[in-house]
């Protein structure tokens, strides 16, 4: 089994951690009120998983809610195979965008309420996440291990000695008990062909899915409306994908673009 790879060039992801394959992984989970999981993402095991699933859960419970699929639609993620960003921590399985579609990247639309409650949390998380709102071209989705929390082909001391104070009791976040199996396990919604013309939420996840897995060549108004700027670029993916180029998003795009 592989767990370590080099992906576009590169070892290791923009926060110092070895770029990893979907085995070195995990999906963690994020408890609604009602028992329900309301959010599951791909993140790296180990120490990783622990202090990143505990700030999923800290955010869900203090910040914004956390929702598995908005209006029909997943917009939370982890790990990706595939980025157009060479070094993205996404890579590297370090990296979770939440609420992905409501903060497109390069702006800034959360409240100051808002931002203050997170700067809290990154306090009380010692140094150890990083907040991507805070990069000259804000990403306020983003949220990633810092750097300084990798070591060798793991996490360094300090997040081992963090991820171990969070199992104990710290912040009452997960006290111990190790990622659960949800019950029920949520359901994958299927992704439909879309089209120039096609509107709505599923539009909505394929243009902030181009903007942060090809953001060099992405930079969609995130609206819902499927017309020619978002053709274009699902064109240059099918063309850099080896695929027909034909402007339609079926099975075989919604994979090049990392959709499983």
């Amino acid at each position: 089994m592989t767990l370590f790879r080099t992906a576009y060039g590169n070892t290791r992801s923009e926060n110092g951690w070895r770029m990893c394959t979907r085995a070195a992984c995990e999906r963690i989970l994020v408890p609604g009120a009602d028992n329900q999981y309301l959010a599951a993402m791909i993140v790296r095991s180990g120490p990783s998983e622990i202090v990143l699933r505990a700030w999923a859960i800290w955010y869900h419970r203090n910040v914004e809610r956390l929702d598995l699929y908005k209006a029909g639609v997943g917009d939370d993620w982890g790990w990706s195979e595939k980025n157009d960003v060479g070094d993205s921590n996404h890579l590297s399985g370090t990296g979770l965008d939440f609420n992905a579609t409501q903060y497109p990247m390069g702006q800034r639309r959360m409240s100051a309420t808002m931002v203050a409650k997170i700067n809290e949390g990154l306090r009380l998380f010692e140094g150890n996440i990083f907040h991507g709102r805070n990069w000259n071209r804000p990403d306020e989705m983003h949220f990633q291990l810092n750097r300084g929390t990798a070591s060798g082909d793991g996490g360094s001391a300090k997040l081992i000695a963090f991820a171990k104070r969070l199992e104990a009791g710290y912040l009452g976040l997960i006290a111990g008990t190790p990622n659960p199996t949800p019950v029920p396990t949520p359901t994958p919604v299927a992704r439909p062909t879309l089209r120039r013309g096609s509107t709505g939420a599923d539009v909505v996840y394929l243009q902030a899915l181009l903007n942060r897995m090809f953001a060099s060549y992405s930079k969609l108004a995130v609206d819902g409306d499927f017309g020619p700027a978002t053709e274009s670029v699902v064109r240059q993916v099918q063309s850099r994908s080896s695929l027909a180029v034909d402007g339609i998003v079926g099975p075989d795009t919604w994979r090049a673009a990392g959709v499983r």
